[in-house]
C-alpha cells in the first residue's frame, strides 16, 4: 500500500513538472497579425502575462511567425527580432518596453561586385530591411551605411541579380563586401520577378535621368546587326537627331554641342563612326551608361543640355573571358581577365570595319579606294590593397576614308585624283580612388582628350583636284584636365559631395599648306582656354522628401597667344570695319567670364510606388561648334568663348510624376520641362565658315526657348517586353543683334533646325521560346524645319535664287520600323562557349525618309526634291559569341 502510494506521488510530481514546462511552450503559425493578437495567443498557451504602455509600444503593427513548440524567451527572440522593442521577466509576468536608444553609431562599408566577374556594380541598392535608410553604391561599387548601435538585417539588391539579406550585429565599424549572382533566363519567373523591383522610376531622387543597360542595347534592332550606344540613346524620350544618319544628338530643345559625352570621365567631341552610322564605342567594352537631361548634378559642368556618362568595364577579377562577333560589314573582339587573381586586371576591345575590302571587287571609279572605321579600348586596373585603387584607361579611334579615281581610257590626258580623308577620337585616363576612411571616399582623376582630323587632296601632277597644287588641311582640340573628387557619407540620410574640374582647352582652327598659285600656306592662331569648377552637393533624405542640392561656380579664360581684331563699334562685325588689331602674348588673359551654376531637385514619395519630381538647373558652355549645316560634319570647328563670343547660358526647370505597378511590373513617367538659352550662336545668311580667319564676323548672338511633355511607358516582366514615350515639344529662338538689318527673320522667333515637335518611339521584344527573341523597334518623328527657295531674280544677266524665311517650311515626316531575330543554339554544357546569331531587317517597309531637300530650276520652274541617306529595307545577319 505504502508502496503504490509512494509511486503515485512519484508520478503526480512528474506530471505536474512536465505540465509545467509544456506551458512555457509557444506554437505558432501567424501571418500580417497585430501585435496584440499575437501577445494574446502567447498567453493562452503559457503562464505568462504581458505588461506595457500602449503610448510606447504600438500594438497594432503587424507581424509574421513561424514557431513550433519553442521556449517563450526564444520565441519573442524571434518576434521582435529588428524591432525597438525589448522584454524583461519578472516572475509570471513579461514586461515589453522601447530600448533606450544607443548613442553610439557605428559605420558599414564595402563594395557591391559580379559574382560572375568582379565587376563593381553602379548603383546598387543596399537597404535596412524594415527602416527608410539605405544608400546606392556610387560608380566604382562602394557604399557606406552609418547607424545607430544594433542588429539590423540589409537587403541587397540590384537589377538583373539575385537578392541578398544579411544579418548582422552592429557594434563596431564593419568593412563588408558582398557578390550578387546574375539572374539566368533558366530560372523561373518568380524568381527573376523578386528581382526586378530595382527597375523602378520612383527611387531614383533625379528627374530626366535614363540608365541604359548594355543587355537592353543589345536587344535592340541593330543597324547592320552591331549594338550601338547612339541609337539606343535616340529611343529615349525627348532625344531627337536632325535626320538618319547623322553625328549626334539633340536633347530637349537644345544643340548637338550642348551634349556632354563621356567615356571614363573623358569627353569625347565626335561620337560616331562613318558620318554618323554608328557610335565610337564598342558595346561589349561599357558597363554602365547614364543619359541626364533634366537633373544634371553640380558635379557635372561644361555642357548646357545633358550628359551622356559611358563607363567601361574593369575586367574579369576571377578568370579570363572574351567575347565578340562577326557582321556583315565588320567585326569585334572583347578580351578580358586577370594578369594577378583579384589584383591586377585588363580589358581591351577592337572592332575594324572591311567593307572597303570588297571595292577591288566592284571595279571602277572605287577600285583602288578605301572607307573604313577601327576603334580600341582599353583598361587596366590595380587593386592595391583594401583602400587604394588604380585605374588606367585609353580609348583610340579613328576613320579612314579615301578616293581614288583614276582616268579613263577615253580622258588619258586626264590626271589621276584622290582624296584623302580621316579623323580619329584619342583619350586616356588615369583615376585613383582612396578611402580615407569607411565614411570618405576620394577618385582623384587625371584625362588627356583629343579629336584632330586631316584632308588631302592632289593629282599625280602633285596638284589639287583640277588644280595645278598639293592641298592639305588639319585641325584638332585637345583638353587636358584634373578631377579631384570627394564623397562624403554622413549618414544613411545624407550624403555630400564636392570637388574642382579643372580643363585646359587647346584648339587648333586650320593649318593649311598649298601649291597652287594664290593659296598660300597658312597656320591659324591656336586658340586655349581655361576652366575652373569647383562644386559642392548634398543629398538628404527625410521620411518622404528627398532633397539634392548643389552648387557649381565656373570661371573660364580665354588665354594668348593671340591676336584679336578691333572692330568699329558703331557698325556690324566685317572685315571692313577692322580698325586695328591687338596681339596678346603666352598665356596673357584675353578675355574671362564666370557665374554661379545653381541645381535643384526635390522628390516626395505619395507612397513606395508613386512619386512626384521637380527640379532646377543653370548650366554655362563656354565652347561652342561652329557649324551652319543641317547635320554636324567631322570638319566642323571647334571655339572658346572669348571677346566677340559669350557663354551659352542654360535655364531649365522640370517636374514629373512616376509610378511603379505592384512588383514594378510596369513603370509610367510623365515629366514636362521649359528651359531658356542665352547667348545662342546664330549664323548670318549666307555665312562663310571655311577657313575664316575672322569667323566672329559670321556670327550672331540669339536666344531661344524650349518646352516640352514627356510620356514613358514601361512593361518589364512576361514574355513581352519593352516601352513606348511619346514627346511633344518645341525648340525656337531668334537673334538679337543691336543692328537690326542683320537679324535672322527681321528679329521675330523661328524654329530651331531640330524643332521636331512629335515623336514616338516603341520597342518591343518578345521571347518566342527558349532559343528564339523577337525584337521590333518603331519611331516617327515630325520633319525638321528647313529654308527653301521660292524664286529667282537676275541680277547683271545672272540668275540668283530667292529664299523663304529662315526654316520657314519642314521636310517631310519621317518614320521607320526595325526588325530583327535572335538565335541560340543550345550550348555544349562540357564546353564555356556560347553563340547566338542576330539577322534582321533595317527600315523594313522601305520608308525613305528624307534627311534634306534640294530645289533646282526646270523649265523656268522651282523643282524640289528629298534627299534619303537610308531609303531602303537593309538586311543584317551577325555571329555573336562568348567564352
Amino acid at each position: 500500500m505504502k508502496l503504490s502510494f509512494i509511486i503515485y506521488l512519484v508520478c503526480g510530481f512528474q506530471l505536474m513538472a512536465f505540465t509545467s514546462f509544456s506551458q512555457n511552450q509557444v506554437t505558432l503559425k501567424v501571418k500580417n497579425t497585430s501585435l496584440k493578437e499575437i501577445l494574446s495567443q502567447i498567453e493562452s498557451q503559457t503562464t505568462f502575462n504581458f505588461i506595457y504602455n500602449n503610448d510606447e509600444i504600438n500594438s497594432n503593427q503587424k507581424f509574421s511567425i513561424d514557431v513550433l513548440e519553442k521556449d517563450i524567451a526564444p520565441t519573442l527572440g524571434v518576434l521582435l527580432k529588428n524591432t525597438e522593442i525589448q522584454y524583461k521577466f519578472r516572475k509570471n509576468l513579461v514586461i515589453l518596453s522601447n530600448k533606450k536608444a544607443s548613442n553610439k553609431k557605428y559605420t558599414i562599408s564595402g563594395t557591391v561586385k559580379d559574382a560572375a566577374t568582379g565587376e563593381t556594380l553602379f548603383g546598387a541598392n543596399v537597404f535596412v530591411v524594415g527602416k527608410n535608410q539605405g544608400t546606392i553604391t556610387n560608380e566604382y561599387g562602394f557604399y557606406s551605411l552609418t547607424l545607430a548601435e544594433g542588429n539590423y538585417t540589409l537587403q541587397i539588391s540590384y537589377l538583373g541579380y539575385t537578392s541578398i539579406d544579411e544579418t548582422l550585429d552592429l557594434n563596431n565599424n564593419i568593412k563588408r563586401n558582398f557578390e550578387l549572382q546574375p539572374t539566368s533566363n533558366a530560372l523561373d519567373e518568380v524568381v527573376i520577378t523578386s528581382d526586378i523591383k530595382n527597375k523602378s522610376q520612383v527611387r531614383n531622387l533625379l528627374s530626366g535621368v535614363n540608365t541604359l543597360k548594355v543587355t537592353d542595347i543589345k536587344q535592340l534592332p541593330a543597324f547592320f546587326g552591331e549594338p550601338d550606344i547612339n541609337r539606343a540613346i535616340l529611343t529615349q524620350s525627348g532625344v531627337t537627331s536632325v535626320g538618319e544618319g547623322t553625328a549626334g544628338f539633340n536633347v530637349r530643345g537644345g544643340n548637338i554641342d550642348q551634349n556632354l559625352t563621356l567615356l571614363d570621365e573623358a569627353p569625347l567631341y565626335v561620337s560616331s563612326h562613318l558620318w554618323g552610322l554608328f557610335s565610337v564605342v564598342n558595346t561589349d567594352a561599357i558597363k554602365d551608361i547614364t543619359l541626364y537631361k533634366g537633373g544634371i548634378p553640380a558635379r557635372y559642368g561644361g555642357r548646357a543640355s545633358s550628359v551622356l556618362d559611358i563607363r567601361q568595364k574593369e575586367g574579369n577579377t576571377k578568370e579570363f573571358k572574351g567575347e565578340g562577333g562577326l557582321g556583315t560589314l565588320f567585326s569585334r573582339i572583347t578580351l578580358e581577365g586577370p594578369i594577378v587573381k583579384e589584383k591586377l586586371i585588363f580589358l581591351v576591345s577592337g572592332r575594324r570595319s572591311y567593307f572597303d575590302l570588297f571595292f577591288p571587287l566592284l571595279g571602277g571609279d572605287i577600285k583602288n579606294s578605301k572607307m573604313f572605321f577601327y576603334d580600341l579600348n582599353t583598361k587596366l586596373s590595380w587593386n592595391i590593397n583594401e583602400n587604394n585603387k588604380l585605374f588606367a584607361s585609353g580609348y583610340f579611334g579613328a576613320d579612314v576614308m579615301k578616293l581614288d579615281e583614276t582616268a579613263s581610257a577615253n580622258e588619258p590626258n586626264e590626271p589621276d585624283t584622290s582624296v584623302d580623308f580621316r579623323w580619329k577620337n584619342a583619350t586616356g585616363t588615369i583615376r585613383w580612388n582612396h578611402l580615407f576612411s569607411d565614411k570618405l571616399f576620394m577618385n582623384v582623376s587625371g584625362i588627356y582628350s583629343s579629336y584632330k582630323y586631316n584632308l588631302v587632296s592632289q593629282n599625280d601632277n602633285g596638284g589639287i583636284i583640277n588644280g595645278a597644287g598639293t592641298f592639305k588641311w588639319s585641325s584638332g582640340v585637345e583638353n587636358w584636365i584634373v578631377k579631384p573628387d570627394f564623397t562624403y557619407y554622413t549618414n544613411p540620410n545624407t550624403k555630400m559631395r564636392f570637388g574642382t574640374n579643372g580643363t585646359l582647352y587647346k584648339f587648333n582652327p586650320a593649318e593649311l599648306s598649298s601649291n597652287e598659285a594664290g593659296l598660300s600656306p597658312k597656320s591659324f592662331n591656336v586658340d586655349k582656354g581655361l576652366e575652373i569648377a569647383p562644386y559642392y552637393e548634398i543629398e538628404k533624405t527625410w521620411d518622404k522628401l528627398s532633397l539634392n542640392l548643389g552648387l557649381r561656380y565656373s570661371w573660364f579664360g580665354n588665354i594668348g597667344a593671340n591676336t584679336v581684331a578691333i572692330y568699329n563699334p558703331n557698325f556690324p562685325l566685317t572685315v571692313s570695319t577692322i580698325i586695328n588689331k591687338k596681339k596678346y602674348k603666352k598665356d596673357e588673359i584675353i578675355k574671362t567670364y564666370s557665374g554661379f551654376e545653381p541645381r535643384l531637385s526635390l522628390k516626395y514619395d505619395l507612397s513606395d510606388r508613386k512619386a512626384l519630381k521637380i527640379g532646377y538647373n543653370r548650366t554655362f558652355q563656354y565652347i561652342h561648334l561652329i557649324s551652319n549645316t543641317a547635320a554636324a560634319l567631322p570638319f566642323d570647328i571647334w571655339k572658346p568663348s572669348g571677346k566677340y563670343i559669350k557663354p551659352l547660358e542654360v535655364n531649365q526647370i522640370s517636374g514629373g510624376y512616376t509610378y511603379d505597378t505592384s512588383g514594378r511590373k510596369y513603370n509610367i513617367v510623365i515629366e514636362g520641362y521649359y528651359k531658356t538659352f542665352k547667348n545662342f550662336v546664330e549664323y548670318k545668311n549666307g555665312a562663310d565658315l571655311f577657313i575664316n580667319e575672322n569667323i566672329e564676323t559670321q556670327l550672331l548672338p540669339a536666344k531661344g526657348y524650349a518646352y516640352g511633355l514627356e510620356f514613358g511607358f514601361y512593361k518589364n516582366l512576361g514574355k513581352l517586353t519593352g516601352s513606348f514615350n511619346y514627346t511633344y515639344s518645341v525648340s525656337k529662338r531668334k537673334t538679337t543683334s543691336k543692328f537690326n538689318a542683320e537679324n535672322i527673320n527681321n528679329g521675330s522667333y523661328y524654329p530651331s533646325n531640330y524643332d521636331r515637335p512629335h515623336l514616338l518611339n516603341i520597342t518591343t521584344n518578345y521571347n518566342l521560346s527558349k532559343k528564339w527573341d523577337m525584337g521590333i523597334f518603331f519611331t516617327y518623328q515630325t520633319g525638321r524645319p528647313s529654308t527653301v527657295p521660292t524664286g529667282r531674280l537676275a541680277f547683271d544677266g545672272n540668275p540668283y535664287l530667292t529664299y523663304s524665311k529662315r526654316n520657314a517650311y519642314r521636310i517631310p515626316d519621317t518614320h521607320r520600323m526595325d526588325i530583327s531575330f535572335t538565335y541560340k543554339p543550345t550550348g555544349n554544357p562540357n564546353t564555356k562557349w556560347q553563340s547566338s546569331w542576330n539577322f534582321g531587317l533595317y527600315n523594313v517597309y522601305g520608308n525613305s525618309n528624307a534627311f534634306s531637300v534640294f530645289s533646282t530650276f526646270q523649265n523656268n520652274e522651282v523643282k524640289t526634291f528629298k534627299f534619303s541617306v537610308l531609303g531602303t529595307p537593309i538586311p543584317f545577319i551577325a555571329y555573336n559569341f562568348k567564352f
